[in-house]
């Protein structure tokens, strides 16, 4: 965690990664003298499993509860894949505390009937076989070929991914697969939102399906960020800090 100050940007990390996959995103943000918060998600990079069952509410409680420990009032949010549902759960539920909004390789729309079951049989497979297979898909699944290409990203990556333990993965996989639908919310969201898709995201969730996001909610910026795919912050970090610090600046952060 970084900074306490009563606005600040908050960085949600994607699955089954941890606040480390913004790491360039950190530094950026120290130079301009922006504050911002990173956290894990129980179960994952240095926060301990969770106790009991994990949803989408619970994390989002999780995370409002870190930011009152804190005295933060105000966040600008951003968030990569499951960091957007968490997103859209602060719009449902704790709407005040935000001031603008990151979408990041996230959707809007709940888990399909398929998906679901894809979900469920990775549970199965986690808790007979481990992590490691997950892993080694995950890392095949959300690069772009040029992040395939450097062995430092992909070491990084996958790092990143061993913190995670096996009881916080299957339990996070059962709150993606539950978690709600969030299309309805899009026309009710009336703060600063930019979008950012990854332009060779063709496995996770491609351009076409993360600019729904952006058409959804009015006013809103939308991007697609050459050479990443599911990870843009820390695929391409020099394009994606770009595109962030110009729209924090924007929304006087």
């Amino acid at each position: 965690m970084k900074s306490y100050a009563p606005k600040a940007v908050l960085f949600l990390h994607a699955f089954p990664l941890n606040k480390d996959m913004f790491v360039h995103q950190f530094s950026a943000l120290e130079r301009e003298k922006i504050p911002y918060i990173a956290l894990d998600y129980p179960g994952f990079g240095e926060e301990p499993p969770p106790r009991g069952e994990v949803s989408v509410e619970r994390l989002t409680d999780f995370v409002v509860s870190r930011l009152d420990s804190l005295g933060v009032e105000k966040v600008v949010p951003v968030g990569d894949s499951m960091g957007g549902y968490i997103m859209f759960d602060l719009w449902r539920r704790y709407r005040k505390l935000v001031e603008g909004f990151v979408f990041v390789a996230t959707r809007a729309e709940g888990e399909t009937e398929e998906g679901k079951k894809a979900r469920y049989n990775l549970i199965g497979r986690v808790k007979k076989e481990g992590k490691e297979f997950l892993i080694d898909m995950m890392l095949e699944n959300q690069t772009s070929p040029l992040t395939k290409k450097d062995p430092q990203k992909m070491n990084a990556l996958r790092c990143m991914m061993e913190k995670a333990t096996v009881e916080g993965i299957v339990k996070t996989l059962r709150a993606l697969a539950e978690r709600p639908d969030s299309t309805n919310l899009l026309k009710e969201i009336n703060v600063p939102t930019l979008v950012v898709a990854g332009k060779d995201d063709d496995k996770v969730t491609p351009p076409e399906i993360v600019r729904k996001i952006a058409e959804g909610i009015e006013g809103s910026i939308y991007v697609e960020l050459e050479n990443s795919a599911h990870l843009p912050p820390f695929e391409n970090p020099e394009g994606f800090n770009r595109v962030l610090l110009d729209f924090l600046k924007d929304t006087a952060l």
